[in-house]
């Protein structure tokens, strides 16, 4: 799905800009948190084929500029010279042409589908991003959206060095949106080498668009301190999106009760900010980012114990409900308009204030979070809910799921929830297996099921060709649909 494109001619703005000092990575979360990239990777060649029909709509093709925005590259491009592979950038090159001065959304997925959490060698290599980068960068000033995603982090450190400096000599004054994430979430754990230098450390310009910021688990030695979150934040007044996972180490030296902010900082205000998610590997640092944020009007908000899946000892979550949800009435909350809560894999050790939400998500938790209530709806993902959960309701049955399923509906009065789901697996597609529906009272439940492994038959990676057959690379041969010099010469174009 394509942004509405539009044509730009201010001036680039030379006052740099931060966008981060990070290398994040992504973990598995809902589609819910992965909706914001730009556009549908599979709509991305569709101009192949439209110019493939006649001469006529290639002729359309080749002078509609908004049909070449999106720029997704993937190991796909990769092709053998010799013994070593380099990256294809002929039809990159050839869209940024054709895109003319419309603002483009770029994703890089350097990602391997076969790759192993083990292997320290990357398919797509930091010189193949390198590559990558040297095309897109000339292009800085008309990028809208940016989203690197890789399994290791030499290729991310091969694309943030070169954005640094082009970002401290030039600026990105129509970046809206940045996602930077390595995807091995085990080796952001590991006690291995790190990078001793920070990405993109210019300062932002006040007047930046962005309005959707991404950071998780980067190295430590890249992580941010308290004081360069705080400014990173102050220079993005109109984010409405935030994404923190796993970049909180480096705030852990604070003072710890952990109810202050250092006297040289005062709360950034953020006055559209509208959803946070904060994956935390401790409890004092995930005080101290939400003690950061004046955000009147966050409705969203999604905690998560982004610590080591092995850790044994996990920090307490009960001190974050409690600022989030004073227990005493003259206490102001944090974020007064909060009405969506997510919680994922959080520890509930200590006593809990009483956390009242119009929707509540409940994933991986144990049974202490079900004494939270909600007006509107209930999710519930994980090992809280059994097959047999609301079967007939045989001994066996109660003995194998328990009640607690059926208490979050039954003696709750006036807050009993409206619409219940319940998710058999964690972490399984939202949506994904078979669906049961029912009402109890006058509440309506749906029951996911587990969905049962199915095998790919299929022997495709990321990236390949859609079932017409399109062949990219061909496309761009001398000859190719985007490439035929007798007819670029008749009616004009130059390609370059």
């Amino acid at each position: 799905m394509y942004f509405r494109p539009q044509p730009f001619n201010q001036p680039l703005d030379y006052s740099p800009i931060v966008l981060g000092t990070h290398d994040p990575i992504h973990l598995s979360h809902s589609e819910q948190q992965d909706d914001c990239q730009p556009f549908d990777s599979e709509s991305v060649k569709a101009p192949l084929v439209y110019a493939s029909v006649s001469r006529h709509w290639r002729s359309v093709a080749l002078n509609t500029p908004a049909l070449y925005t999106s720029l997704y590259i993937t190991p796909e491009l990769l092709r053998e010279v010799g013994n070593t592979e380099v990256l294809e950038t002929i039809g990159l090159s050839s869209y940024l042409a054709l895109s003319r001065d419309y603002l483009v959304d770029i994703v890089i997925d350097a990602r391997d589908q076969e790759w192993d959490f083990g292997d320290t060698d990357a398919w797509f290599s930091a010189d193949h991003m390198s590559a990558a980068m040297s095309v897109l960068l000339p292009h800085l000033g008309r990028w809208r959206s940016l989203s690197i995603l890789t399994d290791v982090y030499d290729p991310m450190g091969a694309a943030l060095r070169p954005l640094e400096v082009h970002l401290a000599a030039y600026g990105a004054p129509h970046l809206e949106s940045l996602r930077l994430m390595r995807c091995d979430a085990y080796a952001a754990h590991s006690l291995v080498a790190e990078p001793d230098y920070l990405f993109l450390s210019s300062i932002t310009n006040p007047e930046s668009h962005l309005s959707t910021l991404e950071l998780s688990f980067q190295p430590l030695t890249t992580q941010p301190s308290i004081a360069e979150l705080a400014r990173l934040l102050k220079a993005a007044p109109h984010l409405a999106r935030l994404v923190l996972n796993g970049c909180d180490s480096a705030l852990a030296f604070l003072d710890p009760a952990g109810v202050s902010l250092p006297t040289d900082l005062e709360p950034i205000h953020l006055p559209s900010l509208k959803s946070l998610t904060l994956g935390y590997t401790s409890t004092l640092s995930a005080l101290a980012v939400l003690h950061l944020l004046a955000a009147a009007q966050l409705r969203t908000l999604a905690l998560e114990d982004a610590s080591h899946p092995a850790e044994l000892a996990l920090d307490d979550a009960a001190p974050l409900l409690t600022a989030l949800f004073p227990p005493s009435t003259p206490t102001v909350p944090l974020f007064p308009a909060l009405s969506d809560l997510t919680l994922r894999r959080v520890h509930l050790a200590g006593p809990t204030p009483p956390v009242r939400v119009a929707r509540l998500e409940l994933v991986d938790m144990t049974p202490a979070a079900l004494a939270f209530e909600c007006t509107q709806e209930l999710c519930v993902h994980g090992p809280l809910i059994a097959p047999s959960a609301f079967g007939v309701p045989t001994a066996v049955s109660l003995a194998e799921t328990g009640t607690a399923p059926r208490a979050l509906v039954e003696g709750r009065g006036a807050t009993t929830p409206r619409v219940v789901c319940l998710h058999e697996a964690a972490y399984a597609p939202v949506h994904a297996g078979e669906v049961e529906e029912f009402f109890i009272a006058a509440t309506r439940v749906k029951l996911y099921r587990r969905p049962e492994e199915v095998e790919d038959d299929d022997d495709t990676v990321m990236g390949s060709d859609p079932e017409c057959g399109w062949d990219e690379h061909e496309a761009f041969r001398v000859g190719g649909v985007f490439n035929d010099p007798v007819f670029d010469a008749r009616y004009g174009y130059v390609g370059q």
